[in-house]
């Protein structure tokens, strides 16, 4: 007798996650063949784009660094 298990949406983007980056001894031999079994089950993982940092500007000039922007 099998157990239904439901995942929320940010539960499945772990799930992906840690498929896809899941260590070497899985990628090897029969579990290769389970483990893209499951990422076919599961897909990719969902991507996000985030804003990054913005670009930090330092006065160099003192060391001989100039900035040819």
């Amino acid at each position: 007798m099998q157990k239904e298990i439901f995942f929320t949406e940010e539960e499945m983007q772990i799930i992906r996650v840690c498929l896809h980056n899941a260590p070497i001894p899985y990628d090897q031999g029969e579990g290769a063949k389970k483990l893209k079994a499951l990422q076919e089950k599961t897909g990719p993982p969902i991507s996000r784009e985030e804003p990054g940092i913005s670009k930090v500007k330092y006065d160099l000039t003192p060391y001989g660094i100039y900035d040819d922007e």
